[in-house]
C-alpha cells in the first residue's frame, strides 16, 4: 500500500512539472531583399488556409504574427500596408509538397507597394531546398530571386529556413 502511494505521489509531482504536450517554437533565418532595402527574417507562423485546408500558409516576417493575424490574409496585409512587419506568406500544398513548385505573396509596406500584395509563382525550378510537411509541423528551406521588371518593380531576392507548427485556421 505504502509502495503504491509513493508511486502515485511520485506520478503526480511528473505531471504538474513536465508538460503533457509542449510544442517547439517555431524558428525561422533568412531575408528578404526588396530593390535596396534587406529586412531580415526571425519569425514563422504556420496555419491551414482557410480557403483550402490541404494548402499551408507559411508566414516569414520580421515581426511575431499571431495565428489570427496569419490566418486572416487581409489582417496580415493591413499589418505590412502599416509598416509593422514585412516578408512573405508561402503556400504549401500539405498532400503533395513539391519542391519545384513556390506560391506565395510578398508582404511589403504601402510605400514600398501602394497595389497591396505582390503575389508571385514559379513551376520551373527547384525553389525548395528541403521541405517536409508532417501532421503538426513544417520544415523548409526556400530561396527564390526575380530580376527587376520593365513595368517598374525591383529585383527581389527570398532565402530563408524555417521550422513551425501547424494550427487550424479556425
Amino acid at each position: 500500500m505504502k509502495r503504491a502511494i509513493t508511486s502515485l505521489f511520485c506520478g503526480l509531482v511528473l505531471s504538474l512539472t513536465v508538460p503533457a504536450h509542449a510544442i517547439d517554437p517555431p524558428t525561422a533565418q533568412g531575408h528578404l531583399e526588396y530593390g535596396r532595402q534587406r529586412y531580415e527574417l526571425r519569425h514563422a507562423q504556420a496555419v491551414r488556409s482557410p480557403d483550402n485546408p490541404k494548402r499551408i500558409w507559411i508566414l516569414l516576417t520580421t515581426a511575431e504574427v499571431a495565428v489570427k493575424d496569419a490566418a486572416d490574409a487581409s489582417r496580415t496585409l493591413k499589418l505590412a500596408m502599416s509598416g509593422k512587419l514585412r516578408g512573405v506568406r508561402l503556400s504549401v500544398d500539405s498532400a503533395a509538397p513539391n519542391p519545384g513548385h513556390l506560391q506565395g505573396v510578398l508582404l511589403l509596406s504601402k510605400e514600398e507597394s501602394p497595389g497591396g500584395e505582390i503575389a508571385f509563382a514559379g513551376g520551373a525550378q527547384k525553389y525548395w531546398e528541403h521541405l517536409k510537411v508532417g501532421d503538426n509541423r513544417i520544415v523548409g528551406k526556400v530561396r527564390h530571386a526575380m530580376e527587376a521588371t520593365a513595368g517598374g518593380s525591383p529585383a527581389w531576392v527570398l532565402e530563408a529556413s524555417f521550422s513551425a507548427p501547424v494550427f487550424n485556421a479556425r
